[in-house]
């Protein structure tokens, strides 16, 4: 074979690589061995609370779970700083985080859900991180594991 086929079948190799990678969706790398669905495994305790705070507050879970689905990085941040800020509320969080699209609206329409669910992040601290940890990972529990 030339050095122009042989060049031209790795450049081919490469994009089909880099295509593949940068297609993916984080939901997709989720369904990897160990990965989201061992959450659920690994944390028992955190994973039956968190089904029972969507149950005691479905509109609120939801909007935490769209939330996390279009905004992973705040989400991931709400929960770093509900659990490194124990003594401090959903509020002190609002002011020092100012203008977050869809939060604002979690603040005000669900306010007693949003401390109930830094109150499950402070007590499972090392669950609520593995969760958030994979991008969109409350989003794909809320839709895999509480959908019902």
């Amino acid at each position: 074979m030339n050095k122009g086929k042989m060049l031209n079948l790795a450049l081919a190799a490469g994009f089909a690589v880099f295509a593949v990678t940068a297609c993916s969706s984080p939901v997709a790398a989720m369904h990897a061995p160990g990965g989201m669905e061992a959450w659920e495994h690994n944390h028992p305790e955190a994973s039956h609370a968190l089904a029972k705070w969507v149950k005691e507050h479905p509109d609120a879970a939801n909007k935490f779970f769209e939330w996390d689905a279009r905004h992973t990085e705040r989400a991931h941040a709400f929960v770093t700083w509900s659990i490194t800020h124990p003594g401090e509320g959903p509020r002190k969080f609002a002011e020092t985080h100012p203008d977050w699209e869809m939060f604002d609206e979690i603040m005000r329409d669900h306010l007693p859900a949003a401390r109930s669910f830094m109150e499950w992040c402070r007590h499972f601290p090392e669950a609520a991180e593995a969760l958030m940890n994979h991008p969109g990972g409350l989003a794909w529990a809320g839709h895999h594991i509480y959908a019902n």
